[in-house]
């Protein structure tokens, strides 16, 4: 690989003669992963169905080393949610910030989604997962609708225009921040072009105005993470040191130098404050490059909540809408009565969302909420209401009183996934709506009449 000669300068004035190393390592495959959705399915049962030869990642709970990206992205298990695939080395931010299902957590840079499908395994009591970027979000959506968790708010915003909104809201705070990628070179080679272009220098300033406002929104006594796929200590340990002069009240936490992971670099083994930063070279640790810092804010820490900007109240949501409730007769079990608890809100062009029991926290006027809660379907000009893949996905089997359950090896499962119609004349199933399975796990609704099934896959997720 022509790897840009100022990267290299600059690594072997950052690592000296162990830049050779990592030079050498670029002429190594790639590593590949996947990470289990837990929410669905525990890593043993996982490990039993793998369609694919699988290793275990010693330092993620739920990640294995696999060889055939394409093989695993076309199998029915993905079109389930079973897994996520990514990179090993990217899966350490979300490993590494401590999340529990009493924690209110922020994803700044969310897109495509990695960092929050991985923290939402941890059940948060509510997850907001903003990129600035909307065509971005629209991965960012289908990524988190695959996991089948509700308590989760997808917006586009400037992190600076939604930080006066939440100062000191959130307990939690990923940012996984845009940087120059140079840990990604050995994996996506195109992105050498983009680093010509610009390079360390063009990243650092809004990286530092990106932490800057994580800081506003962050609660006393809540951890920050940052994160970077780059080695640019420029990018890294400078924009920590930065951060750290400019918040006192902010200390970095240890994060074990374990599994190949290193500490920050020789030249900063003089600033105890950023000791407990890591690096991820490819040359040390299976996986691409990463830079993470785990922060904590004081828990005495001055805070003074937003006058302008109140938290908004009764916004005016309503129960299950009529026309939904005689689908909804079908759920059984937790489901149902969650279902039967919730809010929901009706957008105007007849999209139903299952409202999470934080929203009414977490809303403010003028933020562009792309999605929040459950898309439970559609309701057309003739209130017929259709359900959606996104509802199915949140759906266990048994959750649905009229199932077709099919094997992973059947090839109505391809059919299903393509959008095309299913034949079943005389089948066992009831006549009406039918979630349909891949041995047990749901992938979507379809429509029976005794002898086919229209399909109701969602059409911009269909297998290809």
């Amino acid at each position: 690989m022509d790897l840009p000669i100022n990267f290299k300068e600059s690594m072997k004035e950052l690592l000296g003669r162990e830049a050779d190393e990592l030079f050498g390592s670029y002429s190594d495959p790639a590593q590949s992963g996947l990470r289990v959705n837990t929410c669905k399915v525990t890593c043993e049962e996982f490990e039993k169905i793998a369609p694919f030869g699988i290793e275990k990642i010693p330092f993620i709970c739920n990640g294995y080393y696999i060889s055939d990206t394409d093989a695993w992205s076309k199998h029915p298990y993905y079109y389930a949610g079973l897994f996520y695939l990514q990179e090993p080395s990217a899966m350490l931010p979300a490993s590494i910030l401590p999340v529990d299902k009493e924690n209110t957590v922020l994803d700044l840079c969310a897109a495509p989604g990695g960092k929050s499908t991985a923290m939402l395994c941890n059940h948060p009591r509510m997850l907001v997962s903003n990129d600035i970027s909307f065509s971005r979000t629209m991965a960012l959506v289908k990524n988190i609708e695959h996991t089948g968790q509700t308590a989760v708010s997808v917006t586009c915003a400037d992190p600076e225009k939604l930080a006066p909104m939440y100062k000191g809201y959130f307990d939690r705070v990923l940012v996984d921040a845009p940087c120059s990628g140079e840990g990604m070179f050995r994996k996506d080679s195109n992105l050498i072009s983009s680093y010509l272009e610009k390079g360390p220098k063009a990243y650092s300033g809004v990286q530092s105005g990106i932490l800057d406002s994580a800081y506003e929104m962050l609660a006393p006594g809540g951890k920050l993470l940052y994160s970077t796929c780059t080695y640019s200590d420029i990018e890294d340990e400078q924009v920590i040191i930065t951060f750290l002069e400019k918040h006192s009240d902010m200390i970095v936490c240890d994060i074990p130098k374990e599994n190949g992971l290193c500490g920050p670099y020789e030249k900063y083994t003089c600033d105890s404050r950023i000791a407990g930063c890591v690096h991820a070279f490819p040359h040390h640790f299976k996986g691409e490059g990463h830079f993470v810092a785990l922060l904590e804010k004081d828990a005495n820490a001055e805070f003074k909540a937003p006058a302008a900007i109140p938290v908004q109240k009764n916004i005016g949501y309503m129960k299950l809408p009529e026309t939904v409730r005689g689908f909804f007769e079908h759920l059984r079990d937790d489901f149902r009565r969650k279902a039967e608890d919730a809010g929901y809100i009706v957008s105007s062009d007849g999209f139903v969302y299952m409202l999470p029991d934080a929203f009414d926290e977490i809303y403010r006027k003028g933020i562009r909420f792309v999605r929040t809660g459950l898309n439970c379907g559609s309701i057309n000009k003739a209130e017929k209401f259709t359900p959606s893949t996104a509802l199915a996905l949140a759906l266990k089997m048994s959750e649905f009183d009229n199932v077709l359950d099919l094997s992973a090896s059947d090839p109505d499962v391809i059919r299903f996934l393509k959008g095309e119609t299913i034949i079943r004349d005389g089948a066992e199933m009831k006549k009406g709506h039918v979630l349909v399975c891949v041995d047990s796990y749901p992938l979507g609704f379809a429509s029976y009449d005794m002898k086919k099934m229209k399909n109701l896959y969602e059409k911009g997720w269909t297998y290809k």
